[in-house]
């Protein structure tokens, strides 16, 4: 079976954002189909979310080559320029013959010119380079990094929901200008927004992410693998909501055999649920 890149997943919520706008979705279906999406491990997976509805395709494309004759001509015409050059170089070095020499003698004794003055080049300033850490949302302190980042660029802390996944984070919120509308924002060391076309859902509740509390988090992803029955789990990914009006925290854990469950937690560190495998 074929595993899904964080592009499949990408593009197929880009697929349930078209559908829902077009009327092919409702808001449930919708929101339940994008949360399977941003979790899938499959292109199977993936396609079963969106086989019913009407894809419109996508036009590619092509990029022109450069030709092999116009790659032939460039090169020749550099040959002949470095040939050119290396000619004037062995001239300009070869010995005067007698009355060149006796003219630039007499040149340089009788000139009135002032010599030219000699100067000491000055060296570049170095730039030291500027490092961006990465941050793993998958542990407790990357999802701490991520909080703090989050503050920093949006100055506030509230989201619709949110999925962690390791090198990248998924977050959807209020529209600043048009509150009305989902603003959709993924995180790579840095981030990027981009307003869609769907409503938000009538009182639709926020979560806030400053009500995280690390310290009481921490311990639960750390044992995550004694929660779920499954010795050798790790985390997969994370999912932050407050869909039916309590703030959650998901986490995801299976093996490579994907045998796997789930626990979900309140931001103050307190189990709602437990879906252990086999349950």
């Amino acid at each position: 079976m074929t595993r899904a890149r964080d592009l499949d997943r990408v593009e197929t919520c880009n697929v349930l954002d078209a559908a829902y706008a077009e009327g092919q979705l409702s808001a449930d279906d919708y929101f339940e189909r994008t949360e399977k999406a941003r979790s899938a491990k499959t292109l199977l997976a993936l396609a079963r979310l969106v086989n019913d509805l009407q894809v419109p395709k996508i036009a590619t494309k092509t990029v022109p080559r450069t030709s092999t004759a116009r790659k032939a001509v460039f090169i020749g015409g550099a040959a002949l320029i470095v040939v050119g050059a290396v000619a004037a170089v062995a001239w300009s070095r070869s010995p005067l013959t007698p009355s060149e020499d006796i003219t630039a003698s007499y040149a340089s004794s009788t000139s009135l010119a002032p010599p030219l003055a000699t100067t000491t080049p000055v060296p570049e300033p170095t730039v030291e380079p500027i490092l961006i850490a990465h941050i793993d949302s998958l542990t407790p302190e990357g999802i701490g990094a991520f909080i703090e980042r989050y503050r920093d660029e949006f100055g506030d802390m509230f989201i619709d929901d949110a999925s962690f996944h390791g090198d990248y984070s998924l977050v959807s919120r209020a529209a600043s200008d048009t509150p009305a509308l989902t603003e959709s924002i993924s995180f790579r060391d840095g981030f990027e927004r981009k307003v869609t076309s769907i409503p938000r859902r009538t009182g639709q509740p926020t979560f806030d992410l400053g009500s995280i509390q690390i310290d009481k988090l921490a311990p639960f992803m750390e044992n995550i693998a004694e929660y779920v029955k499954v010795p050798d789990a790790t985390i997969t990914h994370l999912i932050v909501d407050a869909n039916y009006g309590v703030p959650e925290i998901a986490i995801y854990a299976e093996n490579d055999r994907s045998e796997g469950g789930r626990i979900e937690v309140t931001p103050w560190g307190e189990i709602t649920r437990s879906y252990p495998y086999g349950s």
